[in-house]
């Protein structure tokens, strides 16, 4: 059984890393021949439905996926909501709503179609809004539709494969709605939106409500930026969201409650052992769990993990847990074959392991306080290349929080999940309960907050390459095996890689990578020995951070653990929005323009390894001009031997004809990132016949409002036979500038690490 179970998921793997699905008959092939009577068929057979399965149920969800001929097509539709709506409370959402009517909110939700033709699921915006939607309702919408595409850059977050695994088929904004007269849909959501209701009604809105309605429903929509910061700092953010811990404390706390009872009355042990009743009931229980979460994907992953653990408890088979839990694997990855895209599965099935392998007699006799700091020390060791893997980093002081919020939490969840049913069912008796345990997450939020705030070096930032992180996994497993067994000594060397991450920097020149922040700039440069960032990307407050999610894992990922200049071009959100977490991680050792003491002046220069930078332009420059934001940016010219790349920030016409007055030789270049993200107000003809560039980048997004780069500039472009690139149909753009050999090839991240569930690479507007 163990052989089949990897052999499937072999073939799982191996499907998902495809760059594209194979065709069907493929499949029907590796099926047939599964058929034969080979000596090892049944493994052959594992092996053919991995590999027939996998891509049958990717197509079909491929398939389900709005036209991206038909973007930005506005539709008519109706159909239910189906999941709860999410209230957006950031600086954006308020911008974007009436300033004389505060009554207005932002709202984001799954919306299902009933009509044919349509995805089957589209995740939802709701712009200035008195309306306030509720889970299960039918809606009339008319809907804005977009394709599933996101930014795509080394090590940073997959947003269209998120969406993959999610089943949403299209992204859209609501242009109007009316509500439509149709009940009976959707019984559990409307338990759910009912139970959350009841809580925003019974306590104030503070973040031990946001907990409370987390750990209960699973809906963390009320959690922040910040709580979440603190969650990941001190390693709880496993306690928050409902996994396999959460399921685990509930059923395991009915189990040995049940257990008490039915062991008290013998008339009932003679008909059914105690064991298995309380078998039967931890699973009703944990069932229902699920229900009140949602049955979102990791909640029903867990879900099916603890049911068939509990299986193996009526029945008498717990001698083998590695089989029961292999088994558990086996069933989730036939059911989903995309589970294995989410780090859920990996982190909930690698705590579960461990702990085996951890209580497999490898602790010896010795007091209960001790097994325990032993067992989530080890456990930490054994986790942490898994948590490197898929977050670039891991909190050093996590196993020690941990040891008082294990428990505490375990305690909570059970009394907050009777409290919310009591509120349900007898609410003047959930009344005291409900703010006792209020006033628990209250308190306990706060010495959470205070512990992040007082260890905010607790997040140790790295992003080692998968060999190093399979080497430090072996070296976990060597460490924590029992004592005396021969090669343990040689675990400590297999941790050794993760403490020098490989460089990437060029032998000589320079490389220049611009990011994919969407609508937004952030540009690396590497020499031999030093690292720049020029921009940072934009970031909005409880919303999408480029810092966080694009920067920091790009650099950690090319073993960059300390920036030596941070330069910010201008006060502009789309450039400085991601500064504040690229400081926290990366700590520049130096700072320049913006947001910095010193500022952009023209004429500033340095050198690092023979690649000389100089500043064309500040904000002093631009004073008394139309724009002096924008004219007063940094421009930046990188040089090395007779080549150079130019990064105009967003200049616009008068600071480009300042700069032909004053310094036009020193703007020939290579390399230019196209000022203003290819705006109309800049780019003029005089300007781009003096860089002349060879090749030309635009830091645009993907059908953006702005319509960037604007044809005009293109065309202008074209005219002198530059070739031209764009992040937001490309993905990351990197290229090596050499003192000697000149420009090399541009290398966009869509074309170079291709994956099935990706939108296709596109080309610059205007010159298809």
């Amino acid at each position: 059984m163990l052989r089949l179970i990897l052999a499937y998921t072999l073939a799982v793997l191996a499907t998902q890393a495809l760059p594209a699905l194979p065709p069907w008959w493929v499949g029907a092939l590796a099926l047939g021949a599964a058929l034969l009577p080979w000596r090892y068929r049944p493994l052959i057979l594992a092996l053919a439905v991995g590999f027939a399965l996998t891509p049958w149920r990717a197509e079909a969800r491929l398939a389900d996926r709005w036209p991206e001929a038909r973007q930005g097509e506005e539709v008519i539709v109706t159909g239910h909501i189906a999941s709860l709506p999410e209230q957006a409370q950031t600086q954006w959402a308020a911008r974007r709503r009436s300033d004389d009517d505060p009554s207005q909110h932002t709202w984001r939700f799954s919306f299902e179609p009933n009509q044919p033709g349509m995805p089957s699921r589209i995740r939802s915006n709701w712009y200035r809004t008195p309306e306030t939607p509720q889970g299960g309702e039918c809606w009339r919408l008319t809907l804005k539709l977009k394709s599933p595409r996101g930014s795509q850059n080394p090590n940073g977050f997959d947003y269209e494969g998120w969406l993959f695994r999610q089943g949403i088929g299209a992204n859209a904004t609501v242009r109007a709605a009316e509500r439509c007269d149709v009940a009976g849909f959707y019984p559990v959501l409307r338990l759910r939106q009912g139970i959350r209701n009841r809580l925003d009604a019974a306590l104030l809105p503070r973040p031990a409500r946001a907990v409370l309605t987390a750990l209960v429903l699973g809906d963390a929509s009320g959690l922040r930026d910040a709580d979440w910061d603190a969650f990941r700092l001190t390693g709880t953010s496993h306690l928050v969201a409902i996994s396999g811990f959460n399921l685990a404390i509930v059923a395991g706390f009915a189990f040995f409650l049940l257990r008490w009872c039915w062991g008290a009355w013998p008339a009932l042990t003679r008909r059914l052992p105690a064991q298995k009743a309380a078998a039967v009931g931890a699973a009703i229980v944990a069932t229902f769990y699920a229900l009140l979460a949602g049955f979102e994907p990791p909640v029903t992953r867990a879900l099916a993990m603890l049911l068939i653990g509990l299986a193996a408890v009526f029945v008498h088979r717990t001698a083998h847990p590695f089989r029961v839990l292999a088994l558990a694997w086996g069933a989730i990855l036939l059911a989903d074959p995309f589970a294995v895209l989410s780090a859920g599965l990996w982190l909930s099935f690698g705590a579960v392991a461990a702990i085996l392998w951890l209580g497999s007699g490898r602790l010896g006799a010795e007091p209960g306080w001790r097994t325990a700091i032993r067992v989530q020390l080890l456990l930490t060791l054994l986790l942490a290349p898994l948590t490197l893997f898929f977050f670039q980093g891991t909190a050093w002081i996590a196993p020690f929080v941990n040891l008082v919020a294990v428990p505490w939490f375990a305690l909570l969840t059970p009394f907050a999940l009777v409290a919310v049913l009591l509120l349900w069912i007898a609410p003047p008796l959930a009344m005291p309960l409900l703010h006792c345990a209020d006033a628990a997450l209250s308190a306990t939020h706060t010495a959470l907050r205070a512990l992040a705030e007082t260890h905010a070096d607790g997040w140790l930032a790295a992003a080692p390459p998968p060999a190093a992180l399979a080497l430090a996994l072996l070296g976990g497993a060597l460490l924590t095996v029992p004592r005396g067994m021969p090669l343990r000594g040689l675990g400590l060397l297999c941790l050794l890689p993760l403490a020098f991450p490989p460089q990437h920097a060029p032998a000589r020149g320079f490389t220049l990578t611009a990011l994919d922040v969407g609508q937004g700039l952030a540009v690396v440069v590497r020499t031999a020995n030093h690292s720049l960032l020029f921009d940072t990307g934009p970031a909005y407050e409880e919303g999408f951070d480029a810092g966080r999610a694009v920067v920091v894992p790009y650099l950690l990922g090319q073993g960059v653990r300390q920036l030596d200049t941070l330069l910010v071009s201008h006060s502009d959100l789309d450039h400085r929005g991601g500064a504040p977490a690229v400081r926290a991680a990366l700590h520049p050792l130096q700072e320049r323009g913006a947001m910095a003491g010193t500022p952009c002046v023209a004429g500033q220069s340095w050198e690092w390894d023979a690649v000389r930078f100089t500043v064309l332009n500040g904000p002093a420059d631009a004073a008394g001009e139309p724009s002096p934001d924008n004219n007063g940016g940094c421009v930046l010219r990188i040089e090395t031997g007779s080549h150079a790349a130019l990064l105009p920030a967003d200049i616009e016409k008068d600071a480009e004809a300042r700069l032909l007055l004053h310094s036009p030789a020193a703007l020939k270049a290579d390399v230019l990132l196209a000022a203003h993200h290819g705006s109309r107000t800049s780019s003029t003809t005089a300007f781009v016949d003096a860089v002349n560039p060879e090749r030309v980048i635009f830091s645009a997004g993907y059908a953006n409002s702005y319509r960037h780069p604007r044809p005009e500039v293109v065309t202008r472009f074209q005219r002198l036979g530059s070739a031209l690139h764009m992040t937001g149909h490309e993905g990351t753009l990197t290229l090596h500038i050499d003192p000697e050999t000149g420009v090399g090839e541009v290398q966009a991240w869509r074309q170079r690490w291709p994956r099935y569930w990706w939108a296709k690479m596109l080309p610059v507007p205007g010159t298809e």
